[in-house]
């Protein structure tokens, strides 16, 4: 069985490769005018020309009459005189399964959500039946429109007795067995290798090693473990922000809240020690341990009607059946806990941890952006990455700083540096246009005209319209 799918990887492979090629018999793509937004040297450009050829930048030059012989004859040109150019951004924390509630997600849909959002390259999971292997391949080939996407596996690996129920992931009794399932996920398709909460130092140690050995990388949630531990072993990207606090944390405050349980990590933000937090943040810094704070899917629990107010207006854009499934029943966390009694406490938390976000990018850390949002309301794709850097900025980012977390920052934690992040010549074509200056205001990143996706040319009002007509 194994044989016959490494074949099939093999011919996925060719045939991506093939189609990447043929991309190079496409019309040549010039965007005309526009100001770049130069995210590596944090200047911006007026009078720009990018071309693009075969879904790469090949050309990038001030677009005056001197420079017209650079533009080839069949070029279609695009008019972006007065908008800004920045890099696609990306999110690096997506769940894509199969359903939502009883209902089946059109997942091509749903990464068309991400398209309209400006985002342009995920880190997503599927589920149980590897949904996302064969997207993946289509959107690589351009069979259908959609962001990069990069694969993580999925159900998380968690060490016997496992948190908090065996349905969410997979778990491991030995670091043997780690190994072994560590094989199987990248064999399957993964490029990242998910931990859970529940795991030991002997276990993260091994599944670290097979992964890197693999050629894949490693990252999780760690909430027993905590971050400066998992970054020791060779964790690659701490998701969500409870690893992180655990262990900054006086005896009396670290008990409280324990009805609460896993959720007491994002609440007590306010009770950090700041100076046991840096030496945490020295400890990531040094292994170059990234950490993706996905601070924004917090709302839902600390404060759903605002998330939800906010976030309307975008909600016509879910496929239909999805969200008559949400207005009947939106909680994503189950009623067992109740929420009430702590959300003033949880809204001040969430800027807590913007705050301290931001610190850790001023003392050398690597950040990138991600949501941890599902396809339903109330976190939206796209949406949600461009909320979570107005958080960033809240925090005391400065607006490049926070723009980076989304484009090159971003693209180095996955290891796509050379690929994705910023626009320059040899680098994929990924491209976002917005209406106003980001770095004199993070919000333009939400004024989208634009996106560019490996060459492609996708209006907004277009995409918008075609997600709104979908079933």
């Amino acid at each position: 069985m194994k044989h016959f799918l490494w074949l099939v990887f093999l011919l996925v492979f060719f045939e991506q490769a093939h189609a990447q090629a043929q991309k190079a018999s496409d019309p040549p793509v010039f965007l005309s005018g526009a100001t770049l937004v130069d995210v590596i040297r944090g200047e911006v450009y007026p009078d720009i020309g990018v071309l693009a050829e075969g879904g790469k930048i090949t050309g990038l030059f001030f677009d005056f009459a001197y420079n017209k012989n650079r533009i080839p004859a069949n070029a279609v040109r695009v008019d972006l005189k007065g908008k800004y150019l920045i890099p696609g951004m990306m999110d690096l924390h997506v769940h894509a399964p199969s359903t939502y509630k009883n209902v089946k997600i059109n997942l091509p849909h749903y990464l068309k959500m991400f398209m309209a959002g400006g985002i342009t390259t995920v880190r997503a999971m599927g589920d149980r039946d590897n949904n996302l292997v064969s997207l993946k391949h289509d959107v690589d080939t351009g069979k259908i429109a959609g962001p990069n996407m990069v694969l993580g596996s999925f159900p998380p690996i968690e060490q016997a007795p496992g948190f908090p129920r065996l349905e969410r992931t997979d778990i491991v009794n030995s670091p043997q067995e780690a190994r072994a399932l560590t094989r199987d996920y990248i064999f399957q398709g993964s490029q990242w290798v998910k931990f859970y909460n529940y795991v030991d130092a002997e276990m993260t140690a091994a599944v670290v090693d097979e992964s890197h050995k693999h050629g894949a990388k490693v990252f999780g949630h760690f909430a027993m473990l905590g971050a400066a531990e998992a970054a020791r072993l060779g964790v690659d990207s701490i998701e969500h922000m409870t690893a992180l606090v655990q262990n900054t944390l006086d005896y009396q405050d670290s008990i409280s809240m324990t009805d609460l349980g896993y959720y007491r990590g994002f609440v007590l933000w306010t009770k950090a020690n700041e100076k046991k937090l840096d030496e945490i943040f020295k400890v990531m810094i040094a292994h170059r341990t990234a950490l993706i704070p996905t601070i924004i899917i917090q709302y839902v629990a600390a404060d759903p009607e605002g998330i939800q107010k906010r976030s309307s207006p975008w909600f016509d854009l879910y496929q239909k059946d999805i969200m008559t499934a949400f207005e009947k029943d939106p909680l994503r966390v189950a009623a067992v806990y109740d929420f009430k009694a702590v959300k003033e406490q949880w809204k001040q938390s969430m800027l807590v941890q913007a705050k301290q976000v931001a610190r850790f990018v001023k003392m050398g850390g690597r950040v990138g952006t991600g949501s941890d949002l599902t396809p339903a309301p109330p976190i939206v794709p796209g949406l949600s990455i461009h909320q979570e850097l107005d958080l960033f900025v809240q925090g005391g980012m400065t607006p490049l700083e926070a723009l980076r977390t989304a484009t090159i920052g971003a693209a180095e934690i996955l290891g796509w540096q050379d690929r994705f992040g910023s626009i320059e010549i040899g680098k994929q074509a990924d491209i976002v246009v917005v209406n106003g200056n980001p770095l004199a205001d993070i919000r333009n990143v939400g004024n989208i005209d634009t996106v560019v996706q490996a060459g492609r040319v996708y209006k907004i009002s277009d995409l918008k319209a075609e997600l709104k007509a979908a079933p």
